[in-house]
């Protein structure tokens, strides 16, 4: 479990940052209205909308989005990009015409960064809450809402930036059809400006989106799908650098993210984060890759020095990870799994070399990491992954059977439960479950029982062209 204290303070402050969203929000609706000569009773009915819409908006974070509250800096994202919203559309509602409002970006951002779903309702509560603004505006509200969720569910689907030009003809599309609709159902006169307006409208809306995340990113600490399907990408500089200075720690890599993304995908983890961090968990050892078994091509540097020496090498490759991160700029979920990937566990084999030739007592924290233990579930799967790979891969291959495997991942899952090195995350004993039968299902992929092709010989070449 995660630490009460540290949550509590989380939650009191993100409910701070909630009620000054709050009071901004009266201000500005009842400063708009006050500009518009309105009646004090119709004030304070859109005040009570507005208080009654927040209160929607609250109760479905409290509900389905606590992590949201838990989160200062994703509280704050949240709440930035709804007074900046809501500021634009107060000072914009009288003077220009409505399309260019820019309602759909907030929820566009909030379905980017935090969630699809709450992006929907974020934009379903400036939208309502501009149709009173607007005087009861139903054409307002309609556009909005249709423009705006339907936003929502196609910036999501950028996965890369290129993809942008699509979403943006997609959304003119909806735009300029929801207008039409719109004037049809009320027999309207149709005008081409109200069109031009709304696909300008749908434009700007994907250019600002897209182009202000490594803002936001930067600003508020978050990372997007986005920027992790940049960083996963094999030619991003620093994995180049693992695989040509330490290829056999950038194969391991490899096949620890191959486990964690599968595991991540069926228990409900996020799973391009959690490949992401998988990738890069291991570029500490770039600092001295020789030191490292997956790297060395039979001679051991730590024969011929100490074990507490040996030992102060592989935990440093944690610190060292960490430095090298930072100093590549990965974001700060990255930086906690690379940190966070061993929790602090014993460096056994270094720690009973040491007892063995040392006449004294062995300090056992000098063999342990320095943690801290995964905070996510998507540290903890990585550390599984980990230690997973790493005992399969020092198995000599007449030995990687899948009972053995199914074993080793049985025993790897235990020994961190009993450990406490999977205490302060999430984690549940259904979903370890669930990380044991992923393992093995890829494994299964691997060791699967291969077809005795008729002739094959050892030394033959009957079969080469295969």
């Amino acid at each position: 479990m995660r630490t009460k204290a540290k949550t509590a303070n989380q939650t009191i402050i993100s409910i701070v940052i909630g009620t000054i969203s709050v009071i901004v929000s009266l201000i500005l609706v009842i400063a708009n209205l006050l500009s518009k000569s309105w009646s004090t009773m119709s004030m304070i009915s859109v005040g009570g909308y507005v208080l009654l819409l927040l209160g929607l908006l609250f109760t479905y974070i409290v509900m389905f989005h606590r992590e949201l509250i838990e989160s200062k800096n994703k509280s704050l994202l949240f709440v930035t990009v709804y007074i900046i919203v809501l500021v634009l559309m107060v000072f914009m509602a009288d003077s220009v015409p409505f399309y260019l409002i820019p309602i759909p970006i907030a929820g566009m951002l909030i379905a980017v960064l935090i969630d699809i779903k709450l992006g929907i309702i974020m934009n379903l509560v400036l939208s309502i809450i501009g149709c009173l603004i607007m005087t009861l505006n139903i054409e307002f509200a309609l556009f909005y809402i249709i423009s705006g969720s339907f936003s929502c569910l196609l910036i999501t689907k950028a996965k890369q930036r290129q993809n942008m030009i699509y979403i943006a003809l997609y959304l003119i599309g909806i735009n300029v059809l929801t207008v039409l609709v719109y004037n049809l159902y009320y027999a309207k006169t149709l005008l081409y400006l109200d069109f031009l307006y709304a696909g300008i409208s749908a434009v700007i809306a994907v250019i600002i989106t897209i182009g202000s995340l490594p803002l936001w990113e930067t600003i508020f600490d978050v990372v997007t799908p986005l920027k992790l399907l940049e960083l996963s990408n094999s030619n991003q500089k620093l994995l180049k650098r693992l695989l040509l200075e330490a290829p056999g720690s950038y194969h391991h890599s490899q096949m620890v993210a191959n486990l964690a993304e599968t595991a991540a995908i069926d228990i409900g983890a996020d799973a391009l984060l959690t490949r992401t961090g998988a990738l890069y968990h291991d570029i500490g050892k770039l600092r001295n890759p020789g030191y490292f078994v997956e790297n060395q091509n039979g001679e051991n540097p730590h024969d011929d020095i100490a074990p507490e020496a040996s030992a102060n090498i592989i935990i440093n490759h944690v610190k060292d990870g960490v430095k090298i991160a930072t100093e590549y700029r990965l974001p700060k979920s990255i930086i906690n799994i690379i940190r966070e990937h061993h929790g602090d566990a014993l460096v056994q084999y270094f720690y009973y070399k040491a007892k063995q030739q040392s006449e004294g007592e062995v300090d056992e924290q000098d063999f342990r990491y320095a943690g801290p233990k995964p905070q996510s579930n998507e540290a903890a799967i990585v550390m599984l992954a980990d230690c997973v790979e790493a005992y399969v891969r020092s198995l000599p291959e007449k030995d990687r059977t899948l009972d053995r495997i199914e074993q080793i991942v049985t025993e790897m899952i235990e020994s961190r439960l009993d450990e406490g090195q999977l205490d302060e995350c999430d984690l549940k004993i259904k979903e370890l479950k669930g990380l044991k039968t992923s393992f093995i299902k890829v494994y299964k992929g691997l060791y699967h029982e291969r077809i005795q092709y008729p002739g094959n010989t050892v030394d033959g070449d009957e079969n080469d062209d295969h």
